[in-house]
């Protein structure tokens, strides 16, 4: 990839009561970066990412992932990273707004 592509994400963050926000911020032929914003209790529905690694970068309020058995609470400056093909719907747990930054790169060898 020749491009040197630079954006502001806070500009980006917006919440609606009736629902979460997503807005895709780059895709490749290799990678997704989505910002998703969600008000306090809302989720996101449980999904998986067929050959892709996910790697979630919490940038305000806290959110809560949950791949496969497993359980990760993230807040404001926090990193997590999981395999895509497990079941996951991360949610905000908190009282206050969340967004997170999820990056969805696709499995060596893919």
């Amino acid at each position: 990839m020749d491009a040197h592509v630079t954006t502001s994400i806070a500009p980006l963050v917006e919440f609606r009561d009736e629902g979460p926000v997503t807005k895709k911020l780059l895709t490749t032929d290799r990678s997704t970066v989505t910002l998703v914003c969600l008000r306090p209790g809302q989720a996101l529905s449980p999904f998986t990412h067929r050959r892709r690694e996910a790697i979630v970068y919490c940038i305000q309020g806290g959110v809560r992932v949950t791949p496969g058995k497993g359980e990760t609470e993230l807040t404001a400056g926090d990193m997590a990273f999981y395999d895509g093909t497990k079941l996951a719907g991360p949610g905000n747990y908190t009282d206050q707004d969340a967004a997170f930054v999820v990056t969805l790169v696709r499995k060596k060898g893919d």
